[in-house]
């Protein structure tokens, strides 16, 4: 006969399991992964040029490659937003191995239509289409304030000064660039 303390673990254990079931299935039908690729990491940061007094943002960090690669370039302070909780988990578990001692590195589970960008200066998404056309508006007043924006394969439909560069791999980065 199981005693009381044996019981509540088991029950507690059947939780925790069922929880990583349902977030891995919100994961994959609410949130899907599409990673920038390993091979233009280099190529985008090096296209960003983050500069030591700048705010990196990157909308749906995923597993925060791109955050560390910025961060390790120019040590700013740097932010990644994604809205599965896995990709946070797994970017924080990495960011306490790589940058222990490092406050300047935060991942948040944020809904990326709403996270306040105000403090930025230049922000990265790799979104579909469908996202890039909601986030327009957001975008393009943040552009005007003199903000930057970088976007692998999606355009920002009709948004004034485009400018396209074709990376390495064939795909386009899409940028915006505000006033100086």
């Amino acid at each position: 006969m199981l005693n009381g303390i044996t019981l509540g673990i088991i029950i507690t254990l059947i939780l925790l399991f069922l929880c990583i079931i349902l977030s891995i299935l919100v994961n994959a039908l609410l949130a899907p992964t599409s990673k920038t690729p390993t091979k233009v990491l280099d190529e985008i940061a090096d296209i960003m040029d983050v500069k030591k007094k700048d705010v990196f943002v990157d909308l749906g960090s995923g597993d925060g490659r791109l955050v560390f690669k910025v961060y390790e370039r120019a040590l700013c302070k740097c932010f990644g937003y994604d809205l599965s909780p896995i990709n946070i988990i797994i970017s924080n578990v990495v960011r306490a191995f790589r940058f222990p001692l490092s406050k300047d590195i935060v991942f948040e589970a944020q809904n990326v239509f709403k996270v306040d960008i105000s403090k930025a200066k230049k922000i990265y998404c790799y979104l579909d289409q469908k996202s890039m056309d909601i986030l327009k508006c957001r975008l393009e007043e943040f552009v005007k304030k003199g903000g930057e924006v970088y976007s692998y394969m999606y355009n920002v439909k009709g948004m004034k000064g485009e400018k396209k560069m074709k990376l390495s791999n064939g795909k386009e980065l899409y940028i915006y660039k505000g006033k100086e």
